[in-house]
């Protein structure tokens, strides 16, 4: 199984017109697909770069990119032809880090657990079939998986993925099944299997592993949490697998609970549903 990132954002904006929601405003859905489609490893972009991801046509990227010049939030380089992002685009970020008001109090805990397992340990949420971090901390001796906040994981494979998914409520969980099948319809069978197992092994231990099936040779646990604005999200420790072979995962899983569990202790942050018996998808 190979579930990387969504597919093009164009296909989510056709998504909701195949709904024929009356309320639902086209023209602001194809604009901020165009903002979604830069990344920290796609920082600026081509209009042929634009069309190919958002699937909007050429002549609307013309459109989209004019008027988001004009209001501040893309810039345009000339040297190379490519748009990218302006620095005001932070302003519509901002409120939502100082929403999610107390990562602050995770990133001393994550850095204790990151030097013991000799890893990295992040905070994610969730955005459409990814995870997005929004606070980090590797081992100082960790060199490879350059990640950093804002960079986004596939949900299916990784650790992280798989807790939020088991610690989600039914609908959102029928939300993201719903985008596998549309989107990666012939990976819909191994997907559904995968989180299946998840809730298994969220229900029995509290955490969800990934052995080997992000990159071959990395494994990690993941654990959710609620963040005070009462927004799902999720830890992941991960490293090398010479660094975190299997059989330390449980280990590293009980410890990852733990941190968790102290978060939200730290002050009423949120709380999470009992791991109760849930039905299979």
């Amino acid at each position: 199984m190979d579930v990387t990132d969504p597919a093009p954002k164009g296909t989510q904006v056709q998504d909701a017109q195949e709904e024929k929601d009356r309320h639902f405003v086209t023209s602001l859905a194809r604009g901020l697909s165009v903002l979604a489609a830069f990344s920290p490893d796609r920082v600026t972009m081509s209009a042929g770069d634009l069309t190919r991801s958002t699937g909007l046509p050429k002549s609307t990227i013309t459109r989209l990119t004019h008027t988001l010049m004009k209001l501040g939030y893309l810039s345009f380089r000339e040297d190379i032809g490519h748009y990218q992002l302006h620095p005001r685009i932070l302003t519509l970020g901002y409120p939502v880090l100082a929403n999610v008001d107390r990562r602050h109090v995770a990133s001393p805990l994550m850095h204790d657990l990151a030097n013991l397992s000799g890893g990295t340990v992040s905070l994610g949420l969730r955005d459409g079939l990814s995870m997005v971090l929004i606070e980090r901390s590797r081992n100082r001796t960790v060199s490879a998986l350059p990640l950093d906040i804002g960079s986004r994981l596939p949900m299916a494979t990784t650790a992280m993925g798989r807790a939020y998914f088991a610690a989600a409520r039914l609908d959102e969980r029928r939300e993201i099944l719903d985008l596998y099948a549309r989107q990666h319809p012939d990976q819909i069978d191994e997907v559904r299997d995968v989180f299946n197992q998840a809730m298994v092994e969220y229900r029995e231990r509290g955490y969800c592993r990934a052995i080997g099936s992000w990159e071959h040779d990395v494994n990690a646990v993941g654990a959710p949490v609620r963040l005070s604005s009462e927004t799902l999200a999720a830890f992941n420790c991960g490293g090398p697998s010479h660094r975190l072979p299997a059989d330390t995962l449980d280990d590293l899983g009980e410890r990852l609970v733990q941190l968790a569990n102290d978060f939200q202790a730290s002050e009423w942050v949120g709380q999470l549903p009992p791991r109760r018996e849930r039905e299979a998808f």
